[in-house]
């Protein structure tokens, strides 16, 4: 997976996800909307076949990218204890 930088100003946020279709853009599109100082987060994919996902992120205060660091956090540590409930699910019975 690779990330293009398209737009990076303090309070403003574009970038491409390339390697991805949308899981990942749409997993921190929902985390940011959880976010009180994020005004407005969203991703297009302008053809599935051939585009990447583009991910856009506008806060009202702060840092937009410190924003989104902390989303991915956010995302890393459910994955991780999702991975944990899985591993101490138990096993269907015959």
């Amino acid at each position: 997976m690779e990330i293009e930088v398209i737009k990076n100003e303090k309070q403003y946020l574009e970038i491409a996800i390339k390697g991805d279709e949308t899981s990942i853009a749409n997993a921190l599109k929902e985390l940011l909307l959880e976010d009180k100082k994020v005004e407005f987060a969203a991703y297009r994919m302008d053809h599935p076949q051939v585009a990447s996902p583009v991910l856009m992120v506008r806060v009202k205060e702060g840092n937009a990218l410190s924003t989104l660091k902390a989303a991915v956090k956010k995302l890393k540590k459910h994955a991780t204890d999702f991975k944990s409930s899985i591993k101490s699910a138990k096993k269907p019975k015959k």
